[in-house]
């Protein structure tokens, strides 16, 4: 894909590239970069579920607020 330069698009497909590229420059095994990548998207699913979890503890305590 063609982004335009400097473009948000272009700047993730850019640092994608380069992390990617660090996996073959170090020989990285098919393991280390499924576990990394698992391991990042179950910190970010973590992190989600903490925030709705805090969301969640907000909104019950303004539910249970006497009108």
């Amino acid at each position: 894909m063609d982004y335009k330069p400097y473009s948000m698009e272009w700047s993730r497909r850019r640092y994608l590239a380069e992390s990617i590229q660090q996996y073959f420059d170090t020989n990285a095994s098919l393991d280390v970069i499924l576990d990394d990548i698992v391991g990042i998207l179950e910190d970010n699913v973590n992190h989600h579920k903490s925030r709705a979890e805090r969301f969640q503890e907000v909104l019950d305590g303004i539910k249970s607020l006497p009108y």
